[in-house]
């Protein structure tokens, strides 16, 4: 443990929903921190009664002479960002932190965030990511150092053009979590929305260069997949447009463009060609630089 004057509690909020055979690997990875001073709520958003919710409860009765875990009831399918704003609001630490239940933190994860958020006195802060496929092989390795001015519209600049994201490579306080009133109640983009208000909301971020979480691709259900990521990019997009007089017309080329790849992959995913093409025809013709520039980065992914 790196020497800290203080060592403050933080919550580790890991929504469940009919994964319970992955959920362990996820709780073991946040029970297993260096960082000691922890609490971990399970928001079970499972049916109540149903055998998922059964499943999890089974799971969840192995952890229970460990009383840094606690189980949080949502009533059942309420969402991931509901889920989340349940168990945040009974959350007793100084700090919050974020893992879904089919991923998992690496043991430094929350020592180093905490160091390094504190340290630089900040409200919150976000890290890179690395994807893997169900076989454990690296997917890609996100670097998310796109942000170069960290004023609040350096900050809101780099998160419309490149979504700072996901939530388990965030670390802020609870306070501000409160403040902003939480995670948008929408079925996917809940971070994306999440960042946006502590954005507005003048909070002090920062970036911290490396890797701690592992998050996992598999063919299990995603509520990120189909007509839910087409609805979620559809109501971010008219979110961004809002911040367009704070863009440049090249950024807001950019974001036209990206949101337009965004849902020809979303309708490609869903089995609708013909939406899929006219949506990447869109996207060539609103940017054909960037276009370009992000074929070459997907099919070169992973290998810096």
């Amino acid at each position: 443990m790196r020497n800290l004057s203080e060592t403050p509690l933080v919550t580790v909020v890991i929504p469940t929903y009919r994964r319970a055979n992955k959920l362990p690997r996820a709780i073991d990875s946040v029970l297993g921190q260096t960082y000691r001073n922890i609490e971990v709520l399970i928001a079970n958003d499972n049916v109540p009664g149903s055998p998922e919710d059964e499943a999890t409860k089974r799971r969840l009765a192995c952890y229970v002479a460990d009383g840094r875990l606690r189980e949080v009831e949502t009533g059942g399918k309420t969402g991931g960002g509901a889920a989340r704003n349940v168990a945040c609001r009974q959350a007793c630490g100084e700090w919050l932190a974020f893992l879904d239940d089919d991923d998992e933190f690496l043991p430094d994860k929350i020592e180093t965030q905490v160091v390094f958020t504190m340290e630089n006195d900040l409200d919150m802060s976000w890290q890179d990511v690395a994807w893997y496929n169900e076989e454990g092989k690296l997917v890609e390795h996100r670097y998310l150092n796109h942000c170069k001015d960290f004023s609040r519209d350096g900050l809101l600049r780099a998160h419309l053009l490149t979504p700072i994201c996901p939530t388990s490579i965030y670390l802020l306080k609870k306070e501000l979590f409160d403040r902003i009133e939480g995670f948008g109640e929408v079925a996917t983009g809940q971070d994306w929305w999440l960042m946006l208000r502590c954005i507005e909301a003048g909070a002090r971020i920062g970036y911290m260069p490396e890797v701690h979480v592992h998050q996992y691709l598999h063919k299990g259900e995603r509520l990120s997949l189909g007509q839910n990521k087409i609805e979620g990019e559809m109501a971010r997009h008219e979110a961004a447009k809002v911040f367009y007089s704070r863009l440049s017309k090249r950024d807001i080329r950019f974001v036209e463009f990206r949101h337009n790849a965004v849902l020809a992959f979303a309708c490609l995913r869903s089995g609708m060609l013909l939406k899929s093409m006219g949506y990447g025809v869109r996207a060539f013709a609103t940017s054909p630089g960037a276009c370009f520039a992000k074929g070459l980065e997907f099919f070169t992914r992973g290998k810096r």
